[in-house]
């Protein structure tokens, strides 16, 4: 009896250990109920061309891949859960791998309980070689330098769309900015900060290219990819195209209470751009007061609105390309 219950609590370690760590994980994630990671899963079955039938999972099935004392554990299904908390496809396939040499360790546990007991001549017996530790996710350098090499690869690519954007307007005099697109691309998916970065090296790049005059406009840009990146994710679970366009007319709204101050206070109302046209025609630009405050900020208002919803819908379009390669918890480089 004794004996039993030693070889079960044995072979059963490695499995807990890693049964212990995903529930970390579920914590971390905003203790998800197991309702809604199943609810995920399905839905994530279905994206692949699962028929809903066929993707629906039992809430009590994810529950027992939380259960500790098992002797077994499905490695698809804890793949799944994992993708479910939001890790990448990389993290994801490292747990799967993590699973089948919990579960081979077990198996060697259980074998060798009785090994490691002296014989009957009060000799040691023959013991079993012990079994590799299971690395832990964060063990894998490799994957961690092509995460940031490309995590790098691609702020220096929004970069590149901001100042592209930002040409094709004063080439054409557009009554748009469209220097933003890299960095909602960037924050949904990346992360907030990472549009951050992308906004200020931007406006940083576009100054030293000799526009000047957009360098003290930085604080709008890096408001844009909080409001898009963090409210990108406040919606995560519960998106819809209704909440995407608020959430772009929300940015509009952010950028112009920051902007027009910059542009009435620095620039006296007159930024160099197309929208101070349109500013004119709105109400009098005569001298420093209501009448200009509310001018510069209606026009802006009003351009930020077809500006933030232009940027938005395109960095969405690229997100879904960059979404996939699960680059928004990049070590080193922030999370989402």
């Amino acid at each position: 009896m004794t004996s039993e219950l030693e070889r079960t609590q044995t072979s059963s370690q490695p499995l807990d250990r890693l049964v212990e760590d995903l529930q970390r994980l579920r914590n971390t994630a905003g203790d998800v109920s197991y309702a809604e990671i199943a609810a995920l899963i399905a839905r994530t079955r279905e994206a692949h061309g699962t028929t809903p039938a066929a993707a629906r999972i039992a809430r009590s099935s994810v529950f027992d891949a939380f259960r500790t004392g098992r002797r077994r554990i499905n490695a698809v299904l804890v793949e799944e859960i994992v993708r479910a908390l939001g890790e990448d496809d990389v993290a994801a396939a490292l747990w799967r791998k993590r699973c089948l040499d919990a579960q081979f360790s077990a198996r060697r546990s259980a074998g060798s309980v009785g090994m490691d007991r002296p014989d009957a001549s009060g000799g040691p017996a023959e013991s079993a070689a012990p079994h590799p530790p299971v690395a832990p996710l964060t063990s894998h350098p490799d994957s961690r330098t092509l995460t940031v090499t490309l995590t790098v690869a691609l702020l220096v690519g929004c970069v590149g769309v901001n100042l592209f954007g930002d040409g094709v307007v004063d080439k054409f005099h557009l009554p748009v900015w469209l220097d933003m697109i890299g960095t909602a691309t960037a924050a949904i998916a990346l992360g907030p900060w990472h549009g951050a970065l992308v906004g200020v090296l931007t406006n940083l790049l576009g100054g030293l290219q000799g526009n000047p005059e957009t360098l003290p406009f930085a604080p709008v840009n890096v408001v844009g990819a909080l409001v898009w990146g963090y409210g990108y994710r406040l919606f995560r679970r519960n998106r819809g195209a209704l909440r995407f366009l608020l959430l772009n007319v929300a940015v509009a709204v952010a950028c112009t209470l920051v902007a027009v101050p910059i542009n009435v206070l620095v620039y006296n109302g007159v930024a160099g751009h197309a929208s101070d046209l349109v500013a004119s025609t709105i109400g009098a630009i005569g001298a420093i007061g209501e009448g200009l405050w509310v001018a510069v900020f209606s026009a802006n208002l009003m351009l930020s609105l077809l500006d933030k919803l232009i940027a938005g819908y395109i960095a969405l379009l690229l997100a879904r390309f960059l979404l996939p390669l699960g680059l928004s918890r990049s070590p080193g480089l922030g999370r989402k």
